[in-house]
Formats: structure tokens, sequence, C-alpha cells
């Protein structure tokens, strides 16, 4: 006991004598902190430059991560993650990618990522730009928001076509069509500083309306559809490339009364869809359409003796086997179907009703949500 008293008085005098010395209690801690560095230290894994300052923007803390964006007719927008749609077997249900409002349904839906710039063109001419990551994320039913809310659109200015830029040197050139059948191609940087109120991307004669715009690579060939059933297929190149308010060149010879449909860029191995305001759908290869000079009439796509019957063509898309397609009467009627239940005819034929519509109803547009944008999607991550 006396042993334990005496080690208890001298523990008691060694930290008397330690408090009342600064000095003394700073060897301590430099002898504590010691042992722990040598314990557990490791090489130093940061760099300190007290001379290097950098800015931190809110795109860096962003992930780059793979989306699907979609755009209904009635100007509805929306950003999933592409891994919301789960691969399927060969004969599944699918899942539902929207909840619209009655009579609403998806016109655009296309791959991108985060990081992404996606340029918006509007029947204005004009060319509207946000970054993907400023585009409300929803889940996969979700019905997204307006798209007036992230683009300052005029009154009555509505989106006609839309983009996934991943950087302005993805693709070479920007390619425009108008429905009197002019066409503007431009080197895509011109597009790489948009302001929020927009950018005149062509200049418009006057009742004329930008109604296509697409990605091109220099190399790529584009094809032209009239209401009245002809078809134009000519290369890129046929169009020079100029200023950014430019009013473009003559796409396609048009007959009197008649106005563009639709303007695509032709896909190795692909089809050309074309569907009637009466509801008459077809498809035939791009093999039965041969590549001509631009500002010619074409060749005719749909049978012309039947047009009384089955009226003008509605909408025209270049498409593949796998994809889906949905057709939307202006009475709201939707249809939705695979591009391979549709018969495939040829080129002049008048092809079958696919849609059955009421008295005074007829087909309004056509959206293709193609099966390659949703592989690339889902295999992006």
């Amino acid at each position: 006991i006396e042993d334990e008293h005496r080690e208890v008085l001298g523990r008691i005098a060694y930290l008397e004598n330690l408090l009342a010395s600064s000095q003394k209690i700073l060897a301590v801690i430099q002898e504590d902190l010691t042992e722990v560095v040598e314990k557990y230290g490791d090489p130093r894994r940061t760099r300190i430059a007290v001379d290097i300052t950098e800015d931190l923007s809110q795109e860096d803390l962003v992930p780059d991560e793979a989306i699907l964006v979609s755009i209904t007719q009635r100007g509805y927008i929306k950003r999933v993650a592409a891994k919301s749609f789960k691969a399927q077997s060969r004969g599944g249900k699918g899942v539902t990618g929207h909840a619209t409002k009655e009579e609403d349904e998806v016109l655009f839906l296309f791959p991108a990522r985060t990081l992404d710039t996606i340029l918006f063109f509007s029947d204005r001419g004009k060319v509207y730009s946000e970054k993907a990551y400023q585009i409300p994320d929803a889940n996969r039913t979700a019905r997204g928001i307006p798209v007036v809310n992230i683009l300052s659109l005029e009154a009555n200015e509505t989106i006609t076509a839309a983009a996934a830029v991943p950087n302005f040197e993805a693709a070479e050139f920007c390619i425009m069509a108008t429905r009197k059948g002019r066409i503007k191609r431009l080197v895509l940087s011109e597009f790489a500083t948009v302001r929020p109120s927009g950018l005149i991307a062509i200049t418009l004669d006057e009742g004329d309306e930008l109604g296509w715009a697409h990605l091109t690579y220099g190399k790529d060939e584009v094809i032209l559809v009239t209401e009245h059933g002809k078809a134009l297929r000519f290369a890129e190149n046929a169009v020079r490339h100029m200023g950014r308010t430019a009013g473009g060149v003559t796409a396609i010879d048009l007959a009197p009364g008649d106005l563009v449909a639709s303007m695509e860029v032709v896909e190795p191995g692909g089809e050309l869809l074309v569907v009637t305001t009466g509801g008459y759908c077809k498809r035939a290869p791009l093999t039965e359409y041969p590549a001509k000079g631009r500002a010619t009439s074409g060749v005719v796509t749909i049978d012309q003796k039947a047009l009384e019957k089955i009226g003008p063509v509605a909408a025209a898309r270049v498409v593949q086997a796998a994809d889906d397609l949905t057709i939307i009467s202006t009475g709201g009627l939707i249809l939705r179907t695979k591009v391979k239940d549709i018969k495939q005819a040829g080129r002049a034929t008048r092809g079958v009703v696919v849609i059955a519509l009421q008295a005074g109803d007829s087909v309004a547009s056509l959206a293709r949500i193609a099966a390659a944008d949703l592989r690339r999607a889902g295999a992006a991550d």
C-alpha cells in the first residue's frame, strides 16, 4: 500500500510540475504526435500550392451520367436516368416512360449525358441552348415541366427539333430545313455560345417555319419528303455551309401548293416510313430512293392517284425495324406500334390503314423512339 501511495504522490508531483511549464506541455504533445505519425502516418496525398487558384463551377459538381431527354406534344420536358429503362427481352411488356396529360404524347426522346449541351430549335428559326443537367430530373412516369420554364420562348413559339451536343466538335455541321423547302447548313461551332434569349439560326421568309434540324458529319445524306408525296435524297455537301443569319438555299423544287413534311438524315440499313393524314402508312427501303441533285423535284414516294383518298403526307421518318412509333391525330387519338409491324411496300404504293380515324379527324404527327438511342443510353454507363 505504501508503494502505491508513493507512486500516486509521484504522479501528482509530475503532473503539477508539467502543468506549471508550457514548454514541458509542448514537449509532451510533440512526443505524442511523433508517436502517432510513426504508428499511423503515410505520405501526403495532396499537393499544397499557395500561388495556384482555381474557380469551382456548378458543372464541376455534376456527375457525368447517361440520361434520356423527352419533350411532349404540349411542350413538357424532363430528363430521366437511362438506367430507369431496363433492357428487356423480346416479347416484354415494356415500361411506361412518361405520364402525360390527356391528348399529350412524347414527340422527342433522345439520349444525352448530364454534361451535354442541348440545342433546341423553334419554328421561328431560333436556337436555344441549355445544359442537360439544368433540365429538371424526374422519375420515369413523371410528366415533367413546361419547356417555357427553362427556355425564354416567345408567345406561341414552339420547339420543332432538339439535339444533344457532348462538345462542339462532336459533329461538324447542323443542317436545317423549312416548310417551304429552304435548307441551310452551318458549322456547329456557331452555336457554341447561345445567349438565354436565343439566337437566329436561319432567317425565314414571311410565312415560312423552321421544321427540322439534325447534326451531320460532312459526308451524310438527307432526304426530304413533301405533303404531295415527293421525296428527294441528296448529299449534305450539296449545301454549302454559310453564316448563322443566312436564309439558306432551295432544298427541293416544290409544286404549287406543296410543302415539306419531313427532313431526315439517311441511316445505313434504314427505311423511309411515310404516314398520310388519312391514316395510311407504309415503309420502303432507302435503297429505293436514289440520290439526286439538290433543288430537283425528287421521286414519287406515295401513290399519286390515291392522294385524294388517303390524304397528303403528314410526316415521314427514317426508321429501323426495331424502333417504336407513336402516331398522333388532331383529335387526340394515339397509336403506338413497332416499325416491324408496319407493312413494307414499294416506294410508289399507297400503304395500308394503320389508324382508324373518325370523321373529321386526321393524322397530325409521327414520333420515332429509336431503339439504337435507347441502347446507347443504357450502355453508356
